[in-house]
């Protein structure tokens, strides 16, 4: 048997009554989601669905990424730091933005 790890994520009450609304009409747990979800990221290699937000350009985001690297040539940075980097920016985004 694999090795499990327990996971905690804080998330908005109200989006997760929900979520959890949603998987039970599904017929599923939030538990068999969340795996289902990590399950598509490693096979896709992305996320699994679309990003729509009409607050967040990725693609000038992804362009300042970008751009700050190659301002500083050289800092070297890994692949991972810099997708993590792309995810703590969109992170902040979304925060600001549902604090609004």
């Amino acid at each position: 048997m694999r090795k499990t790890e327990v996971y905690q994520v804080r998330l908005d009450s109200q989006e997760k009554k929900q979520a959890f609304a949603v998987f039970k009409q599904l017929g599923i747990t939030p538990a068999q989601a969340v795996r289902l979800f990590f399950k598509q990221v490693v096979l896709t290699r992305s996320i699994p669905f679309s990003i729509e937000n009409q607050n967040i350009d990725l693609d000038q985001l992804l362009k300042l990424k970008k751009y700050q690297l190659s301002a500083s040539p050289s800092v070297v940075e890994s692949e991972e730091a810099d997708h993590q980097d792309i995810f703590d920016e969109l992170d902040a985004i979304l925060n600001e933005n549902s604090q609004s």
